[in-house]
């Protein structure tokens, strides 16, 4: 049995840290500091042992002189992190190369807990029911049918706001149910796939059903096991980037101890902005816009001359192609290999990166799946949405972990005095 000095109080394990609450609680709840309930009160303690290795890491920083000085500077760090690496082969999840997890077919919530805990459990694939609240069912039914699929992003940023109202973003903090709340955060998007439907509503999950069904279901796709399993395969390669700037800004809003129903919306927010998010959109509207497949010359032309800034062509982290896009545009046409429209698509996107060097982005990528899949337009949007959270809830726990605000400074230019 312990003895009772193996354990501090939760005001003697805060001292020991130097942290807020919430980053302890962050803690209790990836299992990395143990902690036990005081009979008959509300109060927990924490194993000594663990605050003390916790406190021992947390030391020998840089002085702030010297970060201050470097950071928030393009290609050199901003934050450390340990949850994933890019290379030229693409991203690697802690230890875990993402194509690779994709391709052996490992489920999407299994790869959830890895990126948020670290601990890697196949049991993790089965997750219980989790109804939306009340109030945010009350929200969803208020905009039945009158959601635009240029407007789905902003619906769930709506919706992960609504979910950390009525104090449950402060229960999420202090309960250290942070697990419990990503699980709620990604049941409640899969669900607005119904918004891009033409039944344009939310839609629930049915009992055993899993994410990946789940969206194809909602969207009013074929859901066979070929189309879950490009699904899946596409959701776990999406989960994570680095610090992509949506994921940098739920980073900041993290490092402030928001809630993480708010650092998610702060996330969406930053990735529907015109280059990242809604490039989607103009994938759909724009570029791939005939129904029959068609790619104008027109249209080619653009891709040429201004293919990077308005389709994400030619991403910078990787020269010689961006190998997730190459992933799911396989999945594409394996999944569209019957239909002539997502052929003639792929083989537009073939001859303009043999031609020109334009090497497909993940906007580019994600249209001709969805529309291989049988899915509507603001699919892909929501898909990517969808998946990339995963990647923010881990980024939120860590950032809470590191517990020290992102705050850069500015350096100040002094205006030119004006002439005369």
């Amino acid at each position: 049995m312990k003895k009772q000095n193996d354990f501090l109080t939760r005001e003697e394990a805060l001292a020991t840290l130097g942290v807020k609450v919430a980053t302890l609680y962050s803690y209790v709840s990836r299992g990395l500091i143990r902690s036990v309930p005081v009979a008959g009160t509300k109060r927990h303690l924490y194993a000594s042992e663990d605050v003390d290795r916790f406190a021992a890491r947390g030391r020998g920083r840089l002085p702030r002189s010297v970060t201050a000085g470097t950071s928030m500077r393009w290609g050199e760090p901003v934050v450390a992190s340990s949850i994933t690496h890019v290379d030229e082969r693409g991203p690697v999840y802690r230890n875990r190369r993402a194509l690779d997890l994709a391709q052996a077919g490992h489920a999407f919530e299994v790869v959830v807990h890895f990126l948020i805990t670290g601990v890697w459990q196949d049991t993790q694939a089965d997750w219980p029911l989790s109804d939306v609240p009340a109030d945010t069912a009350a929200l969803l039914a208020s905009h039945a049918r009158s959601i635009s699929p240029d407007d789905i992003g902003n619906l769930l940023a709506m919706v992960a706001l609504s979910l950390g109202m009525r104090g449950r973003n402060r229960i999420e903090m202090a309960d250290g149910a942070t697990v419990q709340m990503t699980r709620t955060i990604l049941h409640a998007f899969t669900g607005c796939l119904g918004f891009v439907s033409q039944n344009g509503r939310y839609v629930a999950r049915k009992p055993a059903e899993s994410i990946a069904e789940w969206a194809l279901r909602a969207s009013g796709a074929p859901v066979t096991p070929s189309t879950v399993q490009a699904v899946n395969s596409a959701l776990v390669i999406l989960a994570d980037h680095e610090l992509a700037p949506a994921t940098f800004a739920a980073r900041v809003a993290a490092s402030i101890d928001a809630g993480l129903c708010n650092c998610v919306a702060a996330a969406i927010s930053a990735h529907v902005g015109y280059s990242t998010g809604a490039v989607t959109d103009r994938v759909e509207t724009q570029l791939f816009d005939d129904p029959r497949g068609n790619v104008s010359n027109a249209r080619l032309e653009l891709v040429r001359t201004r293919g990077a800034s308005l389709y994400g062509f030619n991403h910078p982290l990787y020269p010689a192609g961006d190998p997730r896009a190459e992933a799911i545009l396989s999945l594409a046409g394996r999944c569209g290999d019957s239909d002539p429209a997502v052929r003639k698509t792929l083989k537009a996107l073939e001859r303009l990166r043999i031609d020109d060097g334009m090497t497909p982005g993940l906007a580019v990528a994600l249209v001709p799946l969805t529309r291989a899949l049988g899915m509507p337009r603001g699919s892909a949007t929501a898909l990517w949405i969808l998946a990339r959270t995963a990647g923010w809830c881990a980024h939120v726990v860590e950032q809470r972990m590191q517990a020290f605000m992102l705050r850069p400074r500015a350096k100040y230019v002094s205006a030119a005095p004006n002439a005369g």
